[in-house]
């Protein structure tokens, strides 16, 4: 009985950390984990919206500057009435008795009866029209307000780079869980083909009378166990793509080129410490509410400003030198007393400026705590790592004696299984320790602000 049992073993230590074949080489793109952070930047719909909300703030900057310009309006009315209070004038009464003596002094009647005039209040066919032009010339609330707008900016400019570095980090995070989830496919496949080899090798003992039948069933039950496992391997393995693929707005089953791990770096570069955007943005928002506080006070303080008005009144479609005016002038608002509402609104300021700066210091040794911890995980998952490589090389080891003594009939074969299983589960335990530490880096990057963002 010849049979080449070493093979199947080769088969399963060269492709131990193969990638998944559910991804071809012909599907997927040669890009590496750089290009792919650098698509999810671009296109993630998280980032676009912290983007669009950057963009509003922006312009809402823009709109402050415009309150120290002139402003133009242009205002008409058209009066049209009937009835009403009235005012009668005597005209009549008056001229009347005065026009009379100078017809007979004159002879003549030069001088007509006058009628008694009755006006009422109201206009009518009246129309007045002016272009308003004012202008402020000092307001502190437009002052402090254009401030605020301007460190908002600032806010909105922490706020997306806190995104994207968190971004940053659950891409590498899914990235890695796709090769993790490939690799498990990849060992659980190169297992079954042993499982299988296994099978046809006790096929061949029980039909030369070396073993009996229930070394068969076992191996049978054996190789079912293991294509079950494989097909929750895959579905892993297609679930970790498509949330990869959600990361970067892409189709959920768009390809992803994977590499091998031994190809990958065990350690991320780690970069020089960065500031943290949290920090930033809690003293941009302490900078704020200081402004607040002047913005509060400045209420109590007067606004003057100045207006010129050009226009023109009179008789409906009636337009000439009579009808034209300008008027020009200057506004002084001055609040004298407001029962204390000022100084209570600028009391509210100042306590929130004191809040948050009782916040930034908790924020800082929060964030002090989470870089010592991160730091603290990372040396542990690679000492796991490190531990369980050489235990792989062992249960690999292990299994080439056991599986050469069964095939030389010195071992049972519950005992092979007992290192086949061994042997995947270290296999398996490798993998996800590799992907541990591959995740503690990026969380210490992440804890550090060590990536480099582009803005």
């Amino acid at each position: 009985m010849d049979f080449n049992f070493k093979a199947p073993l080769r088969r399963l230590l060269h492709y131990a950390f193969a990638s998944c074949m559910m991804i071809s080489a012909a599907q997927a793109q040669d890009a590496t984990l750089q290009e792919y952070i650098d698509h999810a930047l671009k296109n993630n719909q998280g980032v676009k919206q912290q983007g669009f909300l950057l963009e509003k703030n922006l312009y809402a900057l823009k709109e402050a500057k415009t309150l120290f310009l002139p402003e133009v309006n242009l205002n008409a009315s058209y009066l049209d009435s009937r009835g009403g209070r009235k005012i009668s004038i005597p005209i009549g009464d008056l001229l009347n008795p005065v026009y009379n003596s100078l017809n007979q002094l004159t002879n003549t009647s030069a001088f007509p009866q006058v009628d008694n005039v009755s006006q009422t209040f109201n206009p009518n066919n009246y129309y007045d029209a002016r272009f308003r032009t004012s202008l402020p010339i000092y307001n502190a609330e437009i002052i402090y307000n254009s401030r605020i707008k301007k460190e908002q900016i600032n806010l909105q400019q922490a706020e997306l780079d806190v995104y994207k570095r968190e971004l940053v980090k659950e891409v590498k995070l899914a990235y890695y869980a796709c090769l993790q989830a490939n690799e498990s496919v990849s060992i659980i496949q190169n297992a079954v083909l042993l499982a299988r080899d296994n099978l046809r090798f006790n096929q061949v003992l029980v039909k030369n009378d070396k073993a009996i039948r229930t070394v068969v069933s076992r191996s049978e039950n054996e190789l079912i166990g293991l294509e079950a496992r494989l097909e929750d391997a895959r579905n892993q393995a297609v679930n970790a793509v498509a949330y990869f693929n959600f990361l970067l707005n892409k189709p959920l089953d768009s390809p992803v080129s994977l590499p091998k791990q031994e190809s990958q770096n065990l350690l991320a570069d780690q970069a020089a410490d960065g500031k943290r955007e949290e920090l930033i943005k809690l003293e941009t928002l302490s900078k704020i509410n200081a402004l607040s506080v002047q913005l509060a006070r400045s209420a109590a303080l007067p606004k003057l400003s100045t207006f010129m008005d050009l226009g023109s009144q009179g008789d409906f479609l009636r337009f000439n030198n009579d009808t034209r005016y300008y008027l020009f002038g200057f506004t002084l608002d001055w609040r004298v007393f407001a029962a204390n509402r000022v100084q209570h609104r600028t009391r509210q300021a100042e306590m929130e400026v004191k809040a948050a700066g009782e916040q930034l210091d908790q924020v800082e040794q929060q964030l002090l705590l989470q870089t010592r911890t991160a730091t603290n995980r990372l040396s542990s998952a690679v000492q796991i790592y490190q531990a369980s490589r050489s235990q792989t090389a062992l249960s690999q080891q292990y299994y080439h004696d056991q599986q050469k003594l069964y095939r030389e009939g010195q071992l049972l074969y519950i005992e092979l299984l007992d290192a086949q299983n061994r042997l995947i589960s270290d296999q398996l335990q490798q993998s996800i320790s590799y992907l541990n530490v591959q995740t503690r880096a990026a969380e210490l990057e992440r804890a550090k602000a060590s990536y480099v963002l582009q803005n």
